[in-house]
């Protein structure tokens, strides 16, 4: 009989020793909450140290003629003389642009994509935005912002320089 007891108190011991192990290993576990940064491929911009007529594009668009001097209208853009046309409803602030155009850049695409060769040909300020108006090398036309653009290295510092 003292055997049987002494069997069992052993077991009594033997499982709660156990079960507070595990609770303290689930305990000492705690939640990974590193933020892991998804590392995006380096990709080459050698690119933007060439000049503009290194690319097959530039000869693509050197017919180009840039919208200059004026806000655009609705018939500039039917017509196809400009880009785009922003209603700005009598805004003081809508300007053209007195910058020298044509010039040329890489639009930025989204994800992994390519930057895609583009010739800007007009510029027009709303509410302090800059707006511009492009075409690309396949005859498509767009418009962007200034920050979705890459800058060759040798034009980079002249681009906005405004014209008197």
């Amino acid at each position: 009989m003292r055997y049987c007891i002494f069997v069992c108190f052993l077991g009594v011991l033997f499982f709660a020793c156990g079960s507070k192990q595990t609770s303290k290993k689930t305990q000492d576990k705690k939640p990974d909450t590193t933020l892991q940064v998804k590392k995006e491929p380096v990709q080459d911009k050698s690119y933007l140290k060439k000049r503009p007529e290194e690319f097959k594009e530039f000869f693509m668009l050197t017919d180009v003629v840039p919208f200059t001097g004026k806000v655009a209208k609705k018939k500039d853009v039917k017509n196809k003389l400009a880009v785009f046309n922003l209603d700005s409803k009598g805004d003081t602030s809508h300007r053209a642009l007195k910058i020298t155009l044509p010039f040329f850049a890489f639009l930025k695409q989204k994800g992994n994509k390519p930057s895609v060769y583009v010739s800007i040909m007009q510029a027009e300020v709303l509410k302090k935005d800059t707006i511009l108006g492009y075409k690309q090398a396949n005859g498509l036309f767009g418009i962007c912002k200034p920050r979705e653009l890459e800058y060759f290295e040798s034009q980079r510092e002249k681009v906005y320089q405004t014209k008197n």
